[in-house]
């Protein structure tokens, strides 16, 4: 329900303590997303939207299910990262019928992978951006809203980052 023009300042239920939860202020929101920066490498187009997601995660505070849409963007904004990395790779492909075909996500962080542009296991990445994409009835908290940001965070940072001796992993 959108919030009338009187209580657009005011805390969401959830934050207030009328519902669900209470533990997080606005300063505390705050304090999350500003330790959840990209280093200056990574393009300023992924920057932007990665802003946009910390900005959507710290006005939850007023409206609640702006969570949930940070969390919605979070994966777009990786895979956006991902083909400025690798992309152009994958470019001029097309299906049976001629159209093209972009890499997929999946796709996009094996060849991430196989470049030796990131490490770790990533399977879990693709199932939540399932999730996000196709609706569904999950309701986030901001701790669940942070473990795969924080992860996503810097999955993006070591895509971008240098190669060479300073890699970690």
């Amino acid at each position: 329900m959108l919030k009338h023009h009187s209580n657009l300042r005011s805390p969401d239920p959830y934050f207030s303590g009328a519902a669900g939860f209470v533990g997080s202020t606005l300063e505390q929101l705050h304090q999350d997303m500003s330790r959840l920066q990209l280093p200056d490498v990574v393009p300023d187009s992924v920057r932007a939207c990665h802003d946009a997601i910390r900005h959507a995660y710290i006005y939850s505070y007023y409206s609640y299910d702006l969570v949930t849409l940070a969390a919605a963007q979070t994966f777009p904004c990786l895979e956006l990262a991902l083909r400025l990395r690798v992309g152009k790779q994958f470019e001029g492909r097309v299906d049976r019928k001629g159209k093209p075909r972009p890499a997929m996500l999946p796709q996009l962080l094996e060849a991430a992978q196989a470049q030796g542009l990131i490490v770790g296991d990533f399977s879990w990445v693709n199932p939540i951006r399932k999730m996000f994409a196709h609706g569904g009835e999950t309701v986030l908290n901001p701790p669940m809203f942070l473990a795969p940001f924080e992860a996503v965070t810097a999955l993006i940072a070591e895509l971008f980052r240098p190669t060479g001796a300073d890699r970690i992993g």
